[in-house]
């Protein structure tokens, strides 16, 4: 069933902000039923909070697609990465819309049939090495294991992160650029076609700035991308190194941070320029199949008057 308009008005719905420095949770509103209005007052919520969380919902893939829609244009994981990736076979083997990408540990004649598989994920955002990455990103959990057997999801409030900064380090990294290395995925297995020895001031990639500005609700955010395959412009390779080591050890504080644990029926979407995740590793012997999908975003930028710009909403929580 496709998401149908019902009436003009905000249809009601409760929200719940979690506890911490990111997200909250939308109670009493089915996705398949939501109209314009409505969904412009979430997308709302959705800049404030960051992270909406939405339990118990039954959309079908069709249904991700257009919510994922409502949110910009969507893109497919295949067309980012610009090459054709055989553990997308999940696609067909559910038949799927080639909007939503599976993040599954399943396996068909002993091969991945979806992306990530079952270990740990490190910290990052979703599709940095490209020169536009993601905007909204969502997620829905179709299977998931026990809570006990792992698999949580970790968020960050990136936004805080940089709030919280002291101001000398600010001052320190306004104007600076990160290079982002298309060289190992999160999964800290090496792309195709690229080599750990490859020199990261020379290696091929997009250069973001470590303050970028949020096109939407003007908020600075400490873009870090992923910490891997990462250089600061114009740095000697040392003190490029040790200057991501400061800035990752501040940003990656528990105080920053919130743990999703996962329910069937869960929907998330999260604004992927101002937040960063990871996930935990899970039993192998667990089924977990969730479905993805994101859409475009824009090239990061830095205002000229970013150091001037007041803090983030949700940044006092994380104080």
């Amino acid at each position: 069933m496709n998401i149908a308009e019902s009436g003009t008005g905000i249809q009601d719905f409760s929200v719940e902000p979690i506890e911490g420095p990111l997200g909250a949770e939308i109670r009493g509103i089915d996705l398949r039923t939501i109209n314009q209005a409505t969904f412009d007052r979430l997308h709302q919520l959705w800049q404030h909070h960051l992270l909406l969380l939405f339990r118990g919902q039954t959309i079908t893939p069709e249904d991700l697609v257009t919510l994922v829609k409502r949110f910009g244009t969507p893109v497919s994981s295949s067309n980012l990465h610009q090459r054709d990736l055989k553990e997308r076979t999940a696609n067909a083997l559910f038949n799927l819309p080639p909007e939503v990408t599976v993040v599954t540990n399943l396996r068909e004649n002993g091969e991945p049939v979806g992306i990530l598989g079952d270990g740990e994920l490190s910290w990052h955002l979703d599709f940095s090495f490209k020169e536009r990455p993601t905007a909204a990103r969502m997620l829905v959990a179709i299977q998931v294991p026990p809570v006990e057997k792992g698999g949580n999801t970790m968020f960050l409030n990136a936004c805080a992160a940089f709030d919280a900064l002291p101001e000398a380090l600010k001052q320190r990294i306004s104007g600076k650029t990160i290079k982002q290395g298309n060289i190992v995925d999160t999964a800290m297995k090496l792309r195709p076609g690229a080599s750990l020895d490859e020199d990261i001031r020379t290696t091929p990639g997009p250069s973001h700035p470590i303050i970028a500005t949020h096109p939407l609700t003007g908020s600075n955010i400490l873009f870090l991308g992923r910490r891997h395959a990462a250089y600061v412009n114009g740095l000697t390779l040392e003190d490029s190194e040790a200057l991501l080591n400061e800035l990752w050890a501040h940003c990656t504080q528990p105080r920053f941070t919130y743990e999703h644990r996962w329910r069937e029926g869960d929907v998330l979407v999260w604004d992927n320029h101002a937040t960063l995740h990871r996930r935990d590793a899970f039993d192998s012997q667990e089924r977990r199949i969730l479905y993805a999908a994101q859409v475009e975003g824009t090239r990061p930028v830095e205002a000229p008057d970013a150091l001037c710009r007041p803090p983030h909403p949700r940044a006092r929580v994380a104080a």
